[in-house]
């Protein structure tokens, strides 16, 4: 009888170690999964996507938000601490380091994230929720739906309308001092609809600045036809608006004093809430370097 009850026990311990073991192995990995929810920033808010995937080493991952789908590197966790960086490459910009700083608890992924360009710092929220713990690959292969295309902006005058503020950073030129200059520009449409109007207020090492231009578009070519004031001279210039990510610009030469100066400039389209405007700079038929850089961010209205 009393060997019989010692078999029982065994038994019965067997079967509690077995079970704690499957709902070991059940128990989700607390960072694997696909995180979704969004990043709010100075230029409004937006959708983002994290996808962790645990390996032997530690994890893999990647995010997705306005510079498309990017890998994170450098995945450290600590406690409840998750580190990481990505970095994407900008047409302009070169290449964007992004940092971030996460907490996780339960569920619920949220922190800070830092973005450098061009010696400025900007900083963005980020606040997520795992809708999934099944690794990516297995979710993609039960997935029968077809893919959503990403949300672009429209070609039009249109998304232009509006303050926005500016920050921006560049070299001496003909057309100024350099260092750092802000302020806000406003567009306007003229009468008619055809053109818009742009005043800028703006502050420089020198002190308070005005500019001015006026914009037209031809919806059928996608070409932009842009005159502005600019330091005293008048710059004219047309813009290829073909592809939605952003404007090539076409600048007809500028003769100053006893120089030819020639400007190159490409505006990148990063959401419904900010654009940048990179330019580079010839002095008589020398090579083109790099003049400066202008981040806009639409105006919060009060």
């Amino acid at each position: 009888m009393r060997q019989t009850v010692m078999v029982l026990k065994a038994i019965l311990l067997a079967h509690s170690l077995a079970v704690a073991g499957l709902a070991q192995q059940a128990q989700p990995d607390r960072l694997q999964g696909r995180w979704e929810g969004t990043t709010k920033s100075i230029q409004g808010e937006r959708p983002s996507t994290i996808v962790f995937k645990k390996v032997a080493d530690g994890y893999t991952g990647t995010i997705t938000g306005m510079q498309g789908t990017a890998p994170l590197n450098e995945i450290k966790v600590s406690g409840d601490d998750v580190t990481a960086r990505a970095e994407v490459d900008s047409p302009q910009a070169g290449r964007l380091s992004i940092s971030y700083k996460l907490l996780v608890q339960g569920e619920t992924l949220k922190g800070e994230g830092t973005l450098e360009i061009s010696g400025q710092t900007y900083n963005f929220t980020v606040d997520l929720k795992r809708v999934s713990t099944v690794p990516e690959e297995a979710r993609q292969r039960r997935s029968t739906g077809p893919a959503v295309p990403q949300p672009q902006q429209k070609q039009s005058l249109d998304y232009f309308v509006g303050d926005w503020t500016f920050k921006w950073v560049g070299r001496d030129s003909v057309f100024g001092v350099g260092g750092r200059r802000e302020g806000t520009t406003t567009f306007k449409l003229a009468s008619g609809g055809k053109s818009i109007e742009s005043s800028t207020e703006g502050k420089s090492e020198e002190g308070n600045y005005q500019e001015s231009a006026v914009i037209g578009f031809d919806e059928t070519t996608k070409m932009l036809s842009f005159t502005e004031r600019r330091g005293g001279l008048m710059v004219a210039s047309k813009g290829d608006w073909s592809s939605p990510l952003g404007i090539r610009f076409t600048v007809d030469p500028i003769k100053v004093k006893d120089k030819t100066v020639q400007l190159k400039r490409t505006a990148v389209i990063i959401s419904a809430h900010s654009f940048s405007v990179t330019e580079e700079l010839s002095e008589d038929g020398g090579p083109f370097v790099r003049l400066g850089q202008a981040l806009f961010s639409r105006a919060i209205p009060k």
